[in-house]
């Protein structure tokens, strides 16, 4: 309680399926993927190569399990918690 808010952003991308899609790739100016479309990203804080993106999950790994898309996304959070503590 008293930790919820809203933030301003200016899209969300809902991710459902284990494939990424190839428009994501064409139409992101700066975003690094590999030969299958994955977005690549650093391994400790899910870093893309985009500023202020971050990414987990299948579209990093392709298909894989809840629990290590879990633990992407919790690594994810938590650098991005440390990225805001900083601004």
């Amino acid at each position: 309680p008293g930790t919820e808010h809203v933030l301003e952003i200016d899209a969300a991308v809902v991710a459902l399926g284990n494939m990424s899609n190839p428009l994501m790739a064409k139409t992101t100016a700066g975003l690094n993927v590999n030969k299958r479309g994955n977005i690549i990203v650093e391994e400790e804080t899910q870093r893309t190569s985009l500023d202020k993106v971050w990414a987990g999950g299948d579209i990093v790994l392709g298909a894989a399990t809840v629990i290590l898309a879990m633990g992407e996304g919790r690594k994810a959070a938590a650098n991005i918690n440390e990225y805001l503590a900083k601004k």
